[in-house]
């Protein structure tokens, strides 16, 4: 049993540590979270890097990279903010899945623009009504012959309104039997007449945005349907598990670097004439703290190194997720308490982490729905 990094993959990791300390330093991202800034450059920066293309085959201009090292990506880009991780996942995840499902078309317009980052995907899943509960939405597309037509509302889509988004749609075609039944995957113009985005006020996540998308009689050709017709749940569920990987990857590395920023404090922070950092109290929260992100690591690791072996990961997907989330938001309220009256000024990058953790047990699959699929791994039903 090895618990090391190859050279290739310790390669890697330094050299998106170095990206990270070059382009996207945490209090530059602070910086973009709150202008609410688009950075164009970073998008342009990874595409040069060739990590858009990194899990591609080669004949789509691809490496033929695994997760493990999609993984490793994410928990550098975390170092700077979860945000700046989701712009990599964000659009990496759904464009694979295009790449799966859609057709030639689709695949040419993905190697000649979603990887060299002039195009962009996000994923138009939830409703006002339907989060958790994905297969009970209730947008609809009706069938018009050479067409669609869409009509209904989105809720909580992570980087619509950012320029070359095209939004893969999740939508009711028709009524079967079971609720799972009748959805269709299409893509959608942001920009397209009928298409309306209006950006939700948030606590953090000011990168991406997040919006309501309205959609009135917005025309979609049948040429943009992704999958068969009525048959884009097993689509929807198809890159899962490594979506849950990549993003125990980034929750990973947020936490490391929020609990390395209040560490650093502590020890040049003096009071009762040494540094904090000493008293027992918070050492052995920062020591505990340490050893909870590094649990996280490994179960983001193991879950990364069975799907780059080709076996089953949703139970270790499920588990890596619920452990990295919920560890970044409790090193975000430790690091609060280490830099205490400097935490909670606006100025710090402390209260840039506290506010961006908040969502991580929610978006992405909440705790609950995470815990029930490892519950269900067990044998055990949730009612």
């Amino acid at each position: 049993m090895d618990f090391g990094l190859s050279e290739e993959h310790a390669a890697l990791q330094e050299v998106a540590r170095k990206f990270v300390d070059r382009h996207c330093p945490p209090a530059r991202a602070k910086e973009w979270d709150e202008a609410g800034a688009y950075p164009e450059e970073l998008f342009k920066a990874i595409a040069e890097m060739g990590w858009f293309g990194l899990p591609f085959p080669a004949e789509a201009g691809g490496d033929d990279g695994g997760a493990v090292e999609l993984a490793l990506i994410a928990e550098q880009l975390g170092r700077a903010s979860l945000d700046i991780a989701m712009c990599y996942i964000g659009t990496l995840i759904p464009s694979l899945t295009v790449y799966k499902w859609g057709t030639d078309a689709h695949r040419a317009d993905i190697t000649e623009r979603m990887l060299t980052g002039r195009s962009r995907y996000a994923v138009a899943m939830s409703e006002p009504d339907t989060g958790s509960d994905a297969a009970a939405l209730r947008c609809r597309a009706e069938d018009k012959g050479d067409h669609f037509l869409l009509n209904g509302q989105k809720m909580w889509c992570t980087g619509a309104g950012l320029p070359g988004t095209t939004i893969m749609m999740y939508v009711r075609t028709s009524k079967g039997d079971r609720k799972h039944d009748g959805i269709s995957l299409m893509l959608v113009d942001a920009d397209a007449p009928g298409v309306e985005l209006r950006q939700q006020p948030t606590l953090a996540r000011h990168i991406l945005g997040t919006y309501e998308v309205y959609l009135t009689d917005v025309v979609v050709p049948k040429a943009n349907l992704v999958g068969g017709q009525d048959e884009a749940w097993k689509v929807m569920l198809s890159n899962l598990e490594l979506e849950r990987v990549l993003m125990s990857g980034g929750y990973v590395g947020v936490a490391q670097a929020t609990l390395d920023e209040a560490l650093d404090y502590s020890k040049q922070r003096v009071a009762f004439d040494r540094p904090v950092g000493t008293f027992q109290s918070l050492a052995h929260a920062m020591a505990d703290m340490q050893v909870e992100i590094d649990s996280a690591r490994l179960l983001a690791y193991r879950a990364a190194w069975r799907l780059a072996a080709g076996l089953p990961a949703s139970r270790e997907g499920a588990m890596a997720k619920l452990k990295g989330s919920e560890t970044y938001v409790a090193a975000a309220r430790l690091g609060m308490q280490i830099c205490a009256g400097h935490g909670f000024s606006t100025e710090s990058v402390m209260s840039f982490r506290w506010r961006e953790s908040i969502v991580a047990p929610i978006s992405g699959g909440t705790s609950q729905i995470q815990r029930n699929g490892i519950a269900r791994s067990m044998g055990l039903r949730s009612y």
